[in-house]
């Protein structure tokens, strides 16, 4: 193998090593974004919860507001 040869398999080696690396970081990125995209689920469902809850206790009050507005002091 000439030394021409030699060093074009190093550069080559070399950028599959480079490609290898950009794909493994891809792939950290992925999981990350997939991550942060369940946790963005999580928190909304759990919005969601809080706003029906506290409709419920607005709702509870203004019924127990009516009831105790029926009795005389």
């Amino acid at each position: 193998m000439t030394e021409r040869a030699k060093q074009i398999e190093a550069m080559a080696e070399e950028a599959v090593n480079m490609i290898m690396a950009v794909k493994e970081g891809a792939e950290s990125v992925a999981a990350g974004a997939e991550n942060v995209s369940a946790a963005t689920e999580q928190q909304l469902a759990a919005m969601e919860e809080i706003s029906s809850s506290a409709s419920s206790l607005t709702k509870m009050a203004t019924e127990l507001q009516n009831l105790t507005g029926q009795f005389k002091v």
